[in-house]
């Protein structure tokens, strides 16, 4: 019977239920029982709260596709902490008649009035675990919030961490305080952006300082002295908590030495306030190239935006994101409407004109080209991981050199790397009948309404440069989404 092992540690530190001795586990239990293993998932420091998980994901995916027929697990605790996570993916298996079994533990059948209290009070313990564990550690934190203690991340502009507390940066304060002047002055964030550019300004890790660390920097009570923590619900077992207000958030008034005085804190406070008020008064306006357009200067990508005159009239245009947001681009912008018009015309053009049959080869082509590719580095990881298990069971036998820790650190790496790339992946599977048929209908349907669907299933790709732009088309393998 063909089937698949999922493996998963929560941590970075290698413990007994490392991926190798999981899988180990998991090789000797199909062995054993006459399993074939045809699909190996693993995820890597990831918690076992929820299933949002790259490779738990790809296997219910695969899972769909029956890729396989069984899912071999170590224990429950590498599938779920989470009683309602747990039941739903046995109950989504059982659905698609695919068995759910432990390496090291007897799983029944759900539909069995014992055999699913045995799995409840399991999973249940673990679940159990994981929140007094949660409880001590925000506990812990919360105590230690009370003091005033830098709590870990990134310090913020203007202050460095010394022995755990807020200390000034000289230089860094002077820009933090030319921000508050000149916006409570009256400039404009583009007007800031370009002074503080001028001056060699940058934000805390080098970066140019752009309006989303303005936004930021102008609403961070730190600069007046007030230190916060746990201010609102953001996750709760790694799952949004919809960011309400936390009513146990930690809030010390004169707890950091202030950059800026109170008064300058208000006046900047009151224009922001005014600015979203008027912010949500704004018409909404479509982009039909969003996500499409790429820079030809520095390959960013760009975004929809609206001026409004003082007569009122409103002019809709496309800007490169590093010129809007941290002005490190001289790119220009482009006219919406008369980009959007040309594209259309082009788009009209390819479906009335192209060859149906050469554009589904050309897209099973490229699908081809994305499948070797994706498959190569399948093969690869698969290489990696072996290699990292020989290094894990060298150890055990006490076989143990200078290098083998930085050999260890490298094969992990590049394990991180490979997964990262399989993760952003799609397997994405086209039928040429489809495409051709597709094809031919939509060169009939081009109408207000179908406009936007064919520009992203049709238009793959547009390069701005100074002296042209370039429209690519063909069938946008990531926009159909395997639908064709």
């Amino acid at each position: 019977m063909r089937a698949a092992a999922y493996a998963r540690y929560s941590t970075d530190r290698q413990t007994e239920n490392s991926i190798e001795a999981q899988l180990e586990a998991i090789n000797s239990y199909c062995e054993k029982n006459g399993y074939i293993i045809v699909s190996t998932y693993v995820d890597m420091a990831k918690s076992a709260t929820n299933t949002d998980r790259p490779d738990f994901q790809r296997m219910i995916t695969d899972a769909r596709a029956g890729v396989f027929e069984a899912v071999i697990i170590y224990d429950i605790s590498r599938g779920s902490r989470d009683v309602s996570d747990w039941f739903s993916f046995r109950k989504a298996m059982m659905a698609l008649g695919i068995q759910v079994l432990s390496a090291t533990e007897k799983l029944g059948d759900i539909s069995n009035p014992n055999d699913f209290l045995v799995e409840l009070i399991n999973v249940g313990l673990g679940q159990h675990m994981v929140l007094q564990t949660r409880q001590k550690s925000i506990a812990g934190v919360a105590q230690k919030a009370k003091t005033g203690a830098f709590l870990g991340g990134v310090a913020p502009l203007g202050y460095d961490i010394k022995n755990g507390l807020y200390v000034i940066n000289k230089w860094e304060s002077e820009a933090v305080r030319e921000i508050f002047s000149r916006y409570a002055d009256g400039e404009s964030y583009n007007e800031i952006i370009d002074y503080l550019a001028s001056r060699g300004y940058k934000g805390k890790r080098g970066q140019a300082i752009g309006k989303n660390s303005l936004s930021s920097i102008l609403t961070n009570e730190r600069y007046i002295g007030v230190y916060t923590w746990n201010k609102r619900h953001v996750k709760y077992m790694g799952k949004w908590a919809g960011g309400t207000p936390n009513p146990d958030a930690v809030r010390i008034e004169d707890a950091i030495e202030p950059i800026i005085d109170i008064q300058t804190w208000r006046k900047v406070q009151e224009r922001m306030s005014d600015n979203k008020k008027n912010a949500r008064n704004t018409a909404v306006h479509e982009y039909l190239l969003s996500g499409l357009i790429e820079c030809g200067e520095c390959g960013g990508a760009y975004t929809g935006k609206t001026n409004t005159n003082s007569k009122g009239y409103t002019t809709r245009y496309y800007v490169c994101g590093n010129k809007y947001r941290t002005h490190t681009c001289k790119a220009r912008n482009i006219n919406a409407d008369e980009i959007e018009s040309m594209v259309v015309a082009q788009l009209t053009q390819f479906l009335r004109t192209s060859n149906p049959e050469r554009v589904a080869d050309s897209a099973l082509e490229q699908q081809a080209s994305l499948s070797s590719g994706h498959e190569a580095n399948k093969r690869e990881l698969a290489k990696l991981r072996t290699q990292l298990a020989n290094c894990t069971r060298a150890i055990k036998e006490g076989i143990i050199y200078p290098e083998l820790k930085e050999e260890m650190a490298d094969i992990q790496n590049k394990i991180a790397l490979l997964t990262r790339e399989l993760e952003s992946a799609k397997e994405i599977k086209l039928d040429r009948q489809a495409i051709i048929e597709n094809l031919k209908k939509d060169a009939n349907s081009i109408t207000t309404e179908t406009i936007p669907r064919l520009i992203k299933t049709y238009i793959t790709k547009i390069y701005a440069h100074s002296d042209e732009i370039i429209i690519t088309g063909g069938v946008n393998i990531n926009a159909c989404g395997g639908r064709i």
